[in-house]
């Protein structure tokens, strides 16, 4: 049997917990949920650090719009669209090929 509507919390919004969460949190012996999905979610982003933020720039190759997840004024790489990162990845290796220092004694 569906919840009824419950109101979040935090943003006032209206949301229906699904019969399987609710056997889970019945099962687990834990309350229903008072915030929103989406405000749930930015609680759990939060707790990761910093909030995160997306920005728009364009591939410094083919000049492309593209969205970002670091500030392009903060960076020193060139930013490159999946095609031309993928493109240049093709062409250059990652593997680190320079020779491990010597343990000096």
């Amino acid at each position: 049997m569906p919840t009824e509507a419950i109101t979040c919390a935090k943003c006032g919004k209206q949301f229906k917990v699904i019969e399987q969460e609710e056997k889970f949190l019945r099962d687990k012996n834990l309350p229903l949920p008072t915030e929103c999905p989406t405000d749930r979610q930015i609680r759990r982003l939060m707790l990761r650090g910093n909030e995160r933020a997306l920005y728009k720039t364009k591939c410094q190759e083919c000049g492309k719009e593209i969205i970002v997840s670091y500030d392009p004024s903060k960076v020193q790489n060139k930013i490159l669209c999946k095609e031309d990162y993928d493109k240049w990845l093709s062409e250059n290796s990652t593997v680190i090929t320079d020779p491990l220092p010597q343990e000096q004694k």
